[in-house]
């Protein structure tokens, strides 16, 4: 864990170092048009957020193990909206693949929860089947509802993962080795807190389906509309 802790945070500060070194060196000589230096700081911004995601989820990793909430802010919010704005967020992210949503049927207008954790967990799945798709494909968000039960996916037609590693992806610090996973780096938390985010601050469940060579599919259920008092109540 530790190796691969620091692999993640060098490579963003080896970037943010890289393009603001160059930047600093063609200052006086004007070497780089607004458009590179655009490209450049936009790099540096790219990958001060990818930090921050890192130390966000070992801090995140922290609380839990001692046993403390990670506060949850509950609100009524517009579900299409979140949706839609994940969807657009990650497309920027690659060109080798092309995001899609599908939703089946009516889904509620609002749901009730923590918007900036449902946010989080979206974000982490389409981050994930981006990363483990490295030959680019369709990445599809899907979301239905069946009675009050809200159900969201999201797919990939990735590398797929073996069966006897499916009920362990959420585990803490757990990576399936493999040739080509070992290409991929990761720490390993990224799915130990969405199950924490699904489950213990929307009381919700979240399981994967998959296929080696084909891709896989993270499904994860909520509640529509979240009873506030009794989340808080498993929170406390």
């Amino acid at each position: 864990f530790v190796a691969m802790a620091s692999h993640e945070l060098r490579t963003p500060l080896t970037a943010i170092k890289g393009f603001s070194s160059t930047l600093l060196e063609g200052v006086d000589d004007e070497i780089y048009t607004k458009d590179d230096q655009k490209e450049f700081l936009g790099i540096v911004v790219s990958e001060c957020d990818r930090l921050r995601r890192l130390i966000d989820d070992l801090l995140n990793t922290s609380r839990i193990d001692a046993g403390e909430s990670l506060k949850p802010n509950y609100s009524e919010f517009p579900l299409r909206e979140l949706l839609d704005k994940v969807v657009k967020v990650q497309q920027q992210s690659t060109n080798r693949h092309t995001l899609k949503m599908d939703v089946q049927g009516e889904i509620p207008d609002t749901v009730i929860g923590d918007q900036d954790k449902l946010d989080q967990i979206i974000t982490n799945l389409m981050n994930n089947a981006i990363k483990y798709s490295p030959n680019g494909g369709d990445i599809t968000l899907h979301a239905m509802q069946n009675g009050d039960i809200l159900k969201i996916g999201v797919e990939d037609q990735g590398m797929g993962i073996p069966k006897d590693h499916l009920a362990k992806v959420f585990e803490k610090f757990h990576r399936v080795n493999n040739e080509d996973n070992r290409k991929i780096y990761g720490t390993g938390l990224g799915l130990f807190l969405v199950k924490h985010l699904v489950e213990k601050v929307h009381m919700g469940r979240i399981w994967a389906e998959s296929e080696v060579g084909k891709g896989s599919i993270f499904w994860f259920e909520m509640p529509a509309k979240l009873d506030v008092d009794k989340a808080k109540e498993l929170n406390d």
